[in-house]
């Protein structure tokens, strides 16, 4: 079973449907692959490797634990069920922090100056030059049917932070995740499976 969701990942950075590639850097949230997530109600992480992190400025090692607890906590407040027993949905994420310098031209308020002599007084407004810092996010998650292997919903975030992004991290989890459709009610509690026609993986 791990093989194969190892397989799993591999297939999705082959196909190109993950990667590393840089955001545009400026607010942006995609729903890339809007399939019927309704239908599911339990999820787990994909297994071995939840997702992946590449921010070189930060500690990766503990970005990887904190978004899949935000992920965790925006898929239970729309009403997924965790569990580790045959889930209806596999998730996968990937975060990706650059830094940004910004050159900017800052005009300050007019400046109203006295004369010393008998000439009359006059205005003076300045412009200087400020950098300004950012770390620009990119967020992407997909949930990837777990029996059919195709991803069923994809979603990305792109936004741009002023000096840090971690500690928006949670808020950009919860912005993306706002947009997955909750699971419908049961019918005599059963989950009803509409059948779509999303993407197939070529596993073998």
């Amino acid at each position: 079973m791990r093989l194969a969701l190892r397989i799993t990942v591999c297939v999705l950075l082959a196909l190109g449907l993950i990667s590393f590639a840089s955001g545009c850097g400026t607010l942006s949230l995609q729903i890339e692959e809007p399939g019927d997530v309704s239908r599911y109600r339990t999820w787990d992480f994909v297994q071995p490797v939840r997702g992946a992190i590449h921010a070189p400025s930060l500690v990766s090692v503990d970005l990887e634990p904190a978004v899949a607890k935000q992920v965790e906590i925006g898929l239970s407040d729309r009403g997924f069920r965790r569990t580790p027993n045959d889930p209806d949905l596999l998730v996968y994420f990937q975060l990706v922090v650059r830094k940004q310098l910004v050159e900017q031209n800052v005009t300050g308020a007019i400046q109203h100056l006295p004369s010393l002599h008998n000439a009359p007084s006059y205005d003076v407004q300045a412009t200087r030059t400020e950098l300004k810092r950012y770390e620009i996010a990119e967020l992407l998650v997909l949930m990837i049917d777990s029996k059919k292997r195709h991803v069923v919903w994809r979603g990305r975030l792109n936004e741009r932070y002023l000096d840090e992004f971690t500690p928006h991290l949670g808020e950009a989890v919860s912005q993306l995740l706002a947009h997955v459709p909750p699971p419908r009610p049961s019918t005599n509690g059963r989950t009803v499976i509409v059948k779509d026609e999303a993407r197939h993986f070529p596993f073998p």
